[in-house]
């Protein structure tokens, strides 16, 4: 929806997302998501596929788009990872932080939206909604596991006040698009 509002401002917009957005990076996705049984997937291999995937990303599709003077539009990105292998599984932060300076560099948002709803709601959503795709491996985890995530989340928003701004993800579509379509108009003028 946003890439959409933009175009229709005439401005050129990049959409993408991670792990993906490249061949390699679709390859690492599904890798990560559905490692075929009985494989899985340790905390640290996880942290280092989707590195490599953002890796790619960043120099294959990112940087060149902002070369281009495109809006980059990313489904996710390092703060993800952050969260999810760092706070969540408890790897080393630091660690997470040097790989981010090698996988990333200087290459991150100037804005991030955070789409914030109670764990309880997300498992409500889940169950009601339609089943189109088979649940993942991160989205098969247990609540306190996707209790850890929400809570690195918003604490890494405290810490990120000017980047990262907390969206209420309660509410319908169109409210938290106006919301965000908002914020983007006044950083971009």
């Amino acid at each position: 929806m946003l890439a959409e509002a933009l175009g229709a401002r005439g401005l050129k917009t990049c959409v993408t997302r991670e792990p993906g957005g490249t061949p390699l990076g679709e390859a690492l996705r599904n890798l990560i998501q559905h490692p075929t049984a009985p494989c899985s997937v340790c905390p640290e291999a996880e942290l280092l596929l989707f590195g490599a995937s953002r890796a790619q990303l960043v120099r294959s599709v990112i940087r060149p788009a902002v070369g281009r003077g495109e809006i980059v539009i990313c489904d996710r990105f390092a703060d993800s990872t952050t969260v999810y292998q760092g706070a969540a599984r408890g790897l080393p932060a630091e660690f997470v932080r040097q790989m981010h300076a090698l996988t990333v560099g200087d290459c991150w948002p100037n804005l991030t939206f955070l789409l914030d709803i109670p764990v309880q709601c997300g498992f409500a959503r889940k169950a009601a909604g339609p089943r189109i795709r088979k649940l993942d491996r991160i989205e098969l985890e247990s609540e306190e596991f996707h209790q850890r995530v929400r809570r690195g989340f918003l604490a890494l928003a405290r810490r990120e006040t000017k980047r990262i701004r907390v969206i209420d993800g309660t509410r319908p579509p169109s409210a938290i698009h106006l919301e965000i379509l908002e914020i983007v108009h006044r950083a971009i003028g």
